[in-house]
């Protein structure tokens, strides 16, 4: 039995670009009609993609569960991410405090440095060996 891509598509539960893709990638072998469109057999098609079920109920690839029901190990992988979330949470609350001590730190700093004034020395203003030999 042959299918169309798009008819692949809905068996699946694939789109059709994630059909084309496999068939171009080589993943599917299709054959190339006239139309331009491909001729799937489904043997090879179910090879790569499972067939999705119809009937809500039945196991396996259902279009009509979008969600995988709750059991303990989802419950404890969303626990141990959500901990993880909080430490980095925290990291980064932590950084962002050190970050404003830092910056304090450097406005304090840079209000304390002297103001930049003109030299007193009068000694500058004249050539080189009039201040070596203090002429003048």
């Amino acid at each position: 039995m042959k299918l169309s891509a798009s008819q692949a598509a809905k068996k699946t539960g694939k789109s059709v670009p994630t059909i084309t893709r496999a068939i171009k990638s080589g993943k599917i072998s299709a054959e190339k009609t006239k139309s331009g469109g491909y001729q799937i057999e489904a043997s090879e098609l179910f090879r790569v993609f499972n067939a999705v079920t119809e009937e809500p109920n039945a196991k396996g690839n259902s279009l009509g569960d979008e969600t995988p029901p709750k059991d303990a190990k989802n419950a404890a992988e969303a626990s141990l991410l959500q901990e993880k979330i909080d430490a980095l949470e925290t990291a980064l609350a932590d950084a962002k405090a050190e970050r404003d001590e830092w910056r304090d730190q450097a406005k304090r700093l840079a209000l304390a440095l002297p103001s930049p004034q003109a030299s007193t020395d009068t000694n500058l203003g004249r050539p080189w060996w009039k201040r070596w030999l203090a002429v003048g």
